[in-house]
C-alpha cells in the first residue's frame, strides 16, 4: 500500500465526514424548527388557559399526540400532578422529567463536536502522507528530480489540510447555532413546567 493510496483514502473519509455533518445539520434544522414552533404553541396555550379549572385535562387533550420534548414534558408533568403529589414532590418530578428529555434536545450534536475535532487532524494526516509520498518519489528517482513534480505533489497534499479545516469550520458554525437552539428548547421546557407548577 503506497502513501498516495493512504492519502486518497483519508480524502475519501473526509468526504464521508462532510456528508455525515450535512446529514446531521439538515436533521437538526428540521428538528429544531418543528420543536421550537410546537414549544411556542405549548407556552401560548398554558398562558392563555392558566386560570381554567380543567387546565390539566385540556393540556392532555391538546398535546397528548405531539412529539416535541416540551409537549411530552408537560404531559408527563400533568400526569404526575393528577396523582396529587405535594408541591415539593412535583418540583422534583418536573426536574427529573426535564433531565430525561434533555438527551432528545441535544441528540447528534456530539457528532458535530467530534467532526470539529477530528477533521483538521485527518487533514493533517492526509497532508503528511502526501508529503512523505512526494519525497519518497523524489528519493527513489521516479520523479527524475523534477522540482515541479515534487511541488505538485506537495500542493496536492496540502489540499487535505484545507479540506479538514473547512469541514471543521462548517461543522462549528452549525454546532454553535444548534447549541443555542437547544438552549431555547430547554428554556421553553423550564418555562412551561414552572408556569404550570406555579398555577397549582
Amino acid at each position: 500500500m503506497t502513501f498516495t493510496l493512504v492519502h486518497d483514502i483519508v480524502m475519501y473519509i473526509m468526504v464521508g465526514v462532510i456528508l455525515l455533518a450535512t446529514y446531521v445539520i439538515i436533521e437538526r434544522f428540521i428538528f429544531f424548527a418543528a420543536t421550537l414552533r410546537e414549544g411556542k404553541d405549548v407556552v401560548g396555550f398554558i398562558r392563555s388557559h392558566l386560570h381554567d379549572k380543567s387546565l390539566h385535562g385540556e393540556i392532555l387533550q391538546a398535546f397528548e399526540k405531539h412529539k416535541s420534548p416540551q409537549a411530552r414534558a408537560i404531559c408527563e408533568v400533568v400526569g404526575a400532578a393528577q396523582e396529587n403529589h405535594g408541591h415539593e414532590q412535583m418540583e422534583y418530578i418536573a426536574q427529573s422529567i426535564y433531565v430525561e428529555k434533555q438527551p432528545t434536545v441535544t441528540a447528534r450534536l456530539w457528532m458535530l463536536d467530534t467532526i470539529i475535532t477530528l477533521s483538521p487532524l485527518m487533514g493533517l494526516l492526509g497532508t503528511i502522507l502526501g508529503i512523505i509520498d512526494a519525497f519518497y518519489s523524489l528519493s527513489s528517482g521516479s520523479v527524475a528530480a523534477d522540482p515541479a513534480a515534487v511541488s505538485r505533489g506537495i500542493g496536492t497534499a496540502l489540499y487535505a489540510t484545507g479540506v479538514g479545516i473547512f469541514i471543521a469550520l462548517y461543522a462549528m458554525l452549525f454546532y454553535n447555532y444548534f447549541s443555542s437552539k437547544a438552549e431555547q428548547v430547554t428554556n421553553q421546557m423550564k418555562l412551561i413546567t414552572l408556569t404550570l407548577l406555579g398555577a397549582r
